[in-house]
């Protein structure tokens, strides 16, 4: 809990007694590898702080490939944010690729602690941000970079991701085939 509050104080200061109010609203829950958060076609009720572990947002094409939209850290926040702000089905599903613990959190206990504090509302605001802004930086990447400066950009940007996720997922996630990101990473690492 101590990560997620040093996190929580970047975005606003809280007192002590906020701190625990905040703390009243969340439960710590373990995902085992392969374990869903969310599954396509649910609603997103939940958003949650990543202790451990990493999980990754896919889905699946008309031909049954999984494409990788985004990956979540330790450190970092995930939910689905267009899937809870407009109560529909999510159009992809969230899974553990690894043993995780997050701190979990009902997205409407959080908006009801918005209306009574700014500090809880400024702290919504800014996760949802930053959610949106990895995806829109995973979009930007898939367009206008070509496959061996997508990878030259996650090994500058997020070495740490690349070093933990398998060449599958990683693969998945940059829009390309396994064996192109072999072949790139045995280039770049020359």
């Amino acid at each position: 809990m101590d990560s997620l509050r040093t996190e929580l104080q970047k975005i606003a200061p809280l007192t002590d007694p906020e701190w625990k109010r905040f703390v009243a609203i969340t439960k710590t829950q373990p995902l085992a590898k392969g374990e869903f958060f969310l599954t396509d076609h649910a609603i997103c009720q939940h958003s949650a702080f990543v202790s451990v572990g990493v999980l990754r947002h896919f889905r699946t094409d008309a031909k049954g490939h999984e494409k990788i939209i985004q990956f979540s850290l330790p450190g970092e926040f995930v939910s689905n944010c267009e899937s809870h702000i407009h109560q529909k089905t999510s159009e992809y599903a969230i899974q553990a690729i690894e043993t995780c613990e997050l701190v979990v959190f009902k997205n409407s206990d959080l908006q009801r602690l918005s209306q009574e504090n700014p500090a809880f509302d400024k702290i919504g605001r800014q996760v949802t941000h930053q959610l949106l802004a990895s995806y829109k930086e995973h979009i930007t990447l898939l367009l206008t970079y070509t496959p061996e400066q997508r990878y030259q950009y996650m090994l500058a940007n997020k070495p740490a991701l690349v070093t933990t996720v398998s060449v599958t997922h990683l693969s998945q996630f940059l829009g390309l085939t396994r064996e192109t990101l072999s072949r790139i990473r045995g280039k770049v690492s020359m």
